[in-house]
């Protein structure tokens, strides 16, 4: 399986050592600002750079993936897409549970 995997990664010019550096790099900055975030949230300031920040930390890798990967397969994309989306989605809504919790207190 690794080999098939560094077949594919090495295939489409993408390291997957990177990928996973990014993502693990990446996974504390986006923790921080979602307590951040949330912290803004419940004093109803700005949320505008915060949401940038908080986002841009989750899809770094991805966007690693969709940058420097070369003849990608259309269903990557399509992949990509649904992580993105779905994986924000899902953080914004433990997001909302969190506040609602919090304002119910």
């Amino acid at each position: 399986m690794i080999d098939y995997l560094s077949g594919i990664a090495e295939a489409h010019e993408v390291d997957p050592l990177l990928f996973v550096l990014i993502y693990l790099v990446s996974t504390g900055p986006f923790l921080l600002v979602s307590g951040w975030l949330f912290h803004h949230i419940r004093k109803q300031r700005p949320l505008a750079l915060l949401t940038f920040i908080w986002a841009l930390c989750y899809t770094a890798p991805y966007l690693y993936v969709l940058a420097v990967g070369r003849d990608l397969p259309l269903w990557v994309y399509g992949m990509v897409a649904l992580l993105i989306i779905g994986g924000l989605w899902l953080a914004a809504r433990g997001l909302m549970r969190r506040l609602h919790r919090a304002d119910n207190c």
